[in-house]
């Protein structure tokens, strides 16, 4: 019946925000080692697993910041934009049509003759809303419409959920990789076998020391 609103101003604005601030605070403090000839050498401490995961569910995205996996980011922030907005503007749609549903199941017991007024008279300007646009509706298809927007609202809510657990998940998990070592010696062997030739390779898969 109706199509989803426009994101809320305010939407966009938080999710530059809490990228900036991921941005910002991701830069890893480096430690000074000093030699004997007094030269200043710094260091990087290495990543590790708990690291991200708390940087993860501090703020979205965070995590592959600290892991410099960038290129995640656009799907971390795609996917809780999009949710969030359809979690928003579902919560905004379930809020008009409740209304308008709870003015017009009263109004039609006060036409029928089955209660003396309308406690729901406050909506009507829900309901008129409705009536613009789509002509006068009955209570039945607003409380079908009602619940299809709940059910929006909610489902989006528990994708936000999802991607979040997700992301820090993948944070976690690339941290432990990062020191995943796989070895850059390969060997081929060839060697005489009854028939013809065989051949062996042998590399070391394994993690880094």
């Amino acid at each position: 019946m109706r199509s989803a609103p426009g994101i809320r101003s305010g939407m966009a604005t938080g999710l530059l925000i809490a990228f900036l601030l991921a941005v910002t605070s991701v830069a890893p403090a480096r430690a000074q080692t000093v030699l004997p000839d007094s030269t200043v050498v710094l260091r990087t401490p290495p990543k590790t697993p708990k690291g991200a995961l708390w940087r993860s569910a501090a703020v979205p995205g965070w995590g592959q910041i600290y892991n410099k996996q960038y290129i995640k980011l656009p799907f971390v922030y795609g996917a809780l934009g999009f949710l969030t907005y359809r979690a928003v503007a579902s919560h905004d749609e379930y809020i008009l049509y409740r209304q308008a549903f709870q003015y017009k199941a009263w109004q039609e017991l006060v036409d029928s003759g089955s209660a003396e007024s309308n406690p729901k008279a406050s909506f009507k300007a829900s309901y008129d809303r409705i009536a613009a646009q789509f002509g006068t509706v009955s209570s039945r298809p607003l409380s079908s419409q009602r619940n299809i927007f709940r059910r929006s609202r909610d489902l989006s809510l528990v994708g936000v959920g999802l991607v979040y657990g997700l992301a820090m998940l993948d944070a976690f998990v690339s941290a432990h990789l990062l020191d995943f070592d796989v070895g850059e010696d390969l060997s081929v062997r060839a060697s005489p076998a009854a028939g013809g030739i065989r051949l062996s390779a042998r590399f070391r898969l394994g993690a880094s020391e």
